[in-house]
């Protein structure tokens, strides 16, 4: 199982990024468009179109990806199998993603808030 967060890929955006800053904004915007990119996928499920789904999900995978957050790029990856559209599939796959979104969301939180709590005791530190 992969993990919640991806510690390798996040050290990845905050070289690709330049500072941990930046990169703990970036996926604090990721999570902020998490629920977006589920409804979107939602909605692809009921289109006709199959490349709505392949998109919104491949989306999804890639984004995940770049914010360290394996579970759901996992989940995301398992929308672009062959099956995963089927009507039993695709609800049971919508509801595993939501589920990441809120533990990835938890998780991301909780790590900033680590981070920051060890900047003010750096801080705190007589030189």
């Amino acid at each position: 199982m992969q993990p919640i967060i991806d510690k390798a890929a996040f050290s990845r955006l905050v070289a690709d990024l330049g500072s941990l800053r930046a990169a703990a904004s970036f996926v604090s915007r990721f999570t902020d468009l998490l629920d977006e990119h589920i409804l979107t996928i939602e909605r692809s499920f009921r289109s006709t179109d199959p490349e709505q789904w392949r998109d919104a999900a491949q989306r999804l995978r890639l984004a995940a990806a770049k914010a360290g957050a394996g579970r759901l790029q996992a989940t995301a990856a398992l929308l672009l199998e062959p099956d995963a559209r089927d009507a039993r599939a695709a609800p049971a796959l919508i509801g595993h993603l939501r589920s990441d979104a809120r533990v990835f969301t938890l998780a991301h939180s909780a790590m900033c808030e680590e981070q920051a709590l060890a900047e003010r005791l750096a801080a705190r530190r007589p030189a």
